[in-house]
């Protein structure tokens, strides 16, 4: 695999590394086609990778994964073999005593390992909210794609073994598996009213910020969309004053949206 310069939307070293790893691990097995499930492995055996995804999910869960994943791979390699018919006389015999020449022959040949349509989705997802975010896809930005777009087997084997999807995404996005709010508890004593305050950060879908102010906060689309712009410019922006009572309320009618769709939105409540 050619090197990769670092720059947005290229992969940082160490998702370069975990795919070189992936693909060096394709070619020790002959395999013609690198998934997206053989990489998780690669991503689970990552020091940093491995330490979110354990703030995400049960205690024991990731290392069942990774065996998981194992097979899953173990699988997709017997279904290949299934459908590859080796040659016949002394081709066949040479192929398998002399398994070195069967790769000196694919290089010959010219024949790619190419990657699986969910491997190229995740990737593809991964380099846009770099682009967006005007930084190089690392390993956080990986994940955080392929959780968040529920892509291939190794999405479902995730949530299969207790990953927390909207915890992982606020990991990602903001630094803390949190939920996302931040309220102010002394508002309580001193307060009639609060401000509902929505805040930016670089992972979060302008599309859905919009969806929130007007669903949630009952704007109209022309001011939803200039608040939307004011929380993308400035990094935050006040959507309405209400009631405590009221405000409390939804400001966890806003999370649990966010839950709901997996999107890392943070929102809480100032003095008003």
């Amino acid at each position: 695999m050619a090197h990769l310069n670092i720059a947005t939307g290229a992969p940082t070293t160490d998702l370069e590394r975990v795919l070189q790893e992936s693909f060096a691990s394709c070619r020790r097995h002959y395999d013609k086609r690198l998934t997206l499930e053989r990489v998780l492995i690669h991503v689970i055996e990552d020091d940093a990778a491995r330490a979110i995804l354990k703030e995400c999910m049960p205690a024991g869960k990731v290392a069942e994964l990774h065996g998981n994943m194992r097979t899953v791979v173990a699988d997709q390699l017997a279904e290949g073999a299934k459908a590859y018919h080796w040659p016949s006389g002394w081709g066949a015999r040479l192929a398998q005593c002399v398994p070195i020449w069967t790769a000196k022959l694919d290089d010959l040949l010219e024949r790619r390992i190419l990657p699986s349509e969910h491997l190229k989705q995740a990737l593809l997802e991964a380099a846009g909210r770099a682009i967006n975010m005007a930084k190089p896809v690392d390993l956080g930005v990986f994940l955080f794609a392929v959780v968040h777009d529920r892509i291939g087997i190794a999405a479902s084997a995730l949530e299969e073994h207790g990953l927390d999807r909207y915890r992982l995404v606020c990991r990602i996005a903001h630094g803390a598996a949190t939920d996302g709010a931040e309220r102010d508890d002394a508002l309580a004593p001193v307060s009639d009213e609060a401000r509902l305050v929505i805040f930016n950060d670089d992972y979060m879908r302008m599309a859905f910020v919009v969806e929130v102010l007007e669903s949630v906060l009952a704007m109209p689309p022309d001011q939803a969309q200039a608040c939307m712009m004011q929380i993308h410019q400035e990094g935050q922006a006040d959507c309405g004053v209400f009631p405590l009572a009221i405000a409390r309320a939804k400001v966890d009618d806003v999370l649990a949206l966010a839950r709901d769709r997996c999107e890392p939105l943070r929102a809480g409540l100032a003095s008003a």
